[in-house]
């Protein structure tokens, strides 16, 4: 404000600092007075309105950069949220994957273990019905030859010569 009538003094001074020659006009002089002293009361009237419009404006953009910021700070805060869950999936998708693999190769041993049984047990029951079939057809194959030579009456053998017969058609 000090500047402001310092500024209106020397003013004031040029204007009355002059030559006596000229024309005495000093219309101009309160012309500039009331100028400055209108001024005066317009910048006292409106500087608390402008003031507080001013402050206020920068209390929202503030407020509004705050928000933004908060907001700013959650979303880094869920993104390292979702970094780490993403990385806790990824340690247990491998550990699924491995869970899986030995599975995988229990199930393959078992099942390789079962066939081995059920092999054994075919062979086994291969060699029994063999065995079986064997002493049936020594049997059967006993009974014709015997049944032949009870039957053929050309033929007379005696008993020894019979049961060499029948073992050399067995063995």
């Amino acid at each position: 404000m000090n500047k402001f009538l310092f500024f209106i003094f020397v003013f004031v001074g040029i204007s009355f600092a002059g030559d006596d020659t000229a024309t005495k006009d000093y219309d101009i002089v309160w012309r500039t007075i009331n100028f400055a002293i209108f001024f005066g009361i317009l910048f006292y009237l409106i500087k608390g309105p402008i003031k507080n419009a001013y402050n206020a404006r920068i209390n929202r953009i503030s407020s509004r950069l705050e928000a933004i910021q908060t907001k700013l700070k959650e979303s880094k805060e869920k993104k390292e949220a979702s970094k780490k869950n993403l990385e806790d999936v990824k340690q247990k998708c491998v550990e699924l994957i491995e869970t899986a693999k030995k599975e995988a190769i229990q199930l393959d041993e078992k099942i390789q273990q079962s066939a081995q049984i059920d092999i054994a047990q075919m062979q086994k029951s291969f060699a029994e019905q063999k065995e079986f079939e064997i002493r049936r057809l020594k049997k059967s194959v006993t009974a014709e030859i015997l049944d032949e030579l009870f039957n053929e009456k050309s033929v007379n053998l005696s008993q020894n010569e019979l049961i060499n017969l029948v073992q050399k058609k067995v063995v």
